[in-house]
């Protein structure tokens, strides 16, 4: 059954002239993970401010357990909702210690230090409660934040693109920890983020926006190998666009009507392939877990494909298979 509805939502910031939001409508079910992905301007950050009331829609409906929060007519305030906001850049009170920060929020329940004390060992910070922002790391903070917006017991918890500030390293592992935090209170989270690896590495549903539109609602699963556009089917690896001009050389029998894409992670060597042409190293380069090789075709073309092999100064046939091809309506412009 559905935690979170939303119906047909819409916003502009300019009298209609714009819709930063344009008619989304998903749903979310208790306890999953569902991660918004899109490029600067897609209406991220005005779908989640939607969501918790830090924003009014000029149309739609936002429904959480079955009771209306944001409509034309109705607006619950924020502190009402029971959602739980995190962050990227943590926003923690400087002047304010761990304990104080965390229970900011829940200052009226008689429980509070019992509260602060059980978050804080959830998120591996116990012992932590007089130290001030400052004195923590990066991640050390973000899980402060975690632990802030935890505390209040969110029905539906948010995070605001929570690991941008941070390095690889400290992201991937933050990452991970953050999300077995996460499943192990069972809570229904909404993630934002800009990285496509993490939206396929965390999420049981991911939604994609483009210009204020949904544009697909899937799995990872769905989405890394039945995307509905292009753009879609960039977002998630490194892609080659064909041309038909180009699809001939391997023998494939192309439409000038469609557009066709190859993930270049699709590409093989020296395999039995359905299409294939001949080509020509032109350079490897070691990417430590793999080759990163240049060839060029006959007719000219060039491609980079990933490789276990160095195949220096070689002739390679290259190829793919029917069902790793995408095919899409060409959009006339």
């Amino acid at each position: 059954m559905s935690l979170l509805k939303i119906h047909n939502l819409s916003k502009s910031f300019d009298n209609g002239k714009t819709k930063v939001l344009d008619t989304v409508s998903f749903e979310l079910e208790k306890g999953r993970v569902l991660t918004i992905v899109g490029e600067s301007g897609s209406g991220k950050t005005t779908l989640i401010r939607l969501i918790a009331g830090l924003e009014t829609p000029d149309d739609g409906i936002v429904e959480l357990n079955d009771t209306v929060l944001s409509s034309v007519d109705i607006m619950v305030r924020a502190e009402k909702r029971n959602v739980g906001l995190v962050f990227q850049d943590y926003a923690l009170f400087p002047h304010k210690t761990v304990q104080e920060n965390i229970m900011y929020g829940i200052h009226k329940q008689h429980d509070k230090k019992e509260r602060v004390a059980e978050v804080l060992e959830l998120v591996g910070l116990s012992g932590f409660e007089s130290r001030y922002p400052h004195q923590l790391s990066g991640g050390q903070q973000q899980r402060v934040a975690l632990a802030r917006a935890l505390a209040p017991r969110p029905e539906v918890l948010i995070l605001d693109e929570p690991f941008s500030n941070l390095d690889v390293i400290l992201k991937d592992q933050l990452r991970r920890e953050i999300f077995e935090i996460i499943h192990k209170t069972g809570v229904t989270a909404i993630f934002v983020t800009h990285d496509t690896d993490d939206a396929l590495s965390v999420s049981d549903s991911i939604i994609v926006l483009q210009k204020g539109k949904m544009i697909q609602n899937a799995t990872a699963f769905e989405l890394f190998n039945a995307p509905k556009t292009p753009y879609v089917a960039s977002l998630f690896s490194a892609v080659v666009n064909f041309t038909t001009k180009e699809l001939e050389e391997f023998r494939y029998p192309a439409s000038e009507s469609t557009s066709y894409m190859l993930r270049t992670s699709s590409f093989r060597i020296e395999e039995d392939t359905d299409y294939s042409v001949t080509a020509r190293v032109l350079s490897v380069l070691f990417m430590g877990a793999y080759y990163q090789i240049s060839v060029e075709t006959p007719q000219g073309n060039l491609y980079t494909i990933c490789s276990s092999n160095d195949y220096q100064n070689k002739n390679i046939t290259i190829g793919f298979n029917q069902p790793d091809i995408f095919h899409f309506e060409r959009q006339i412009n």
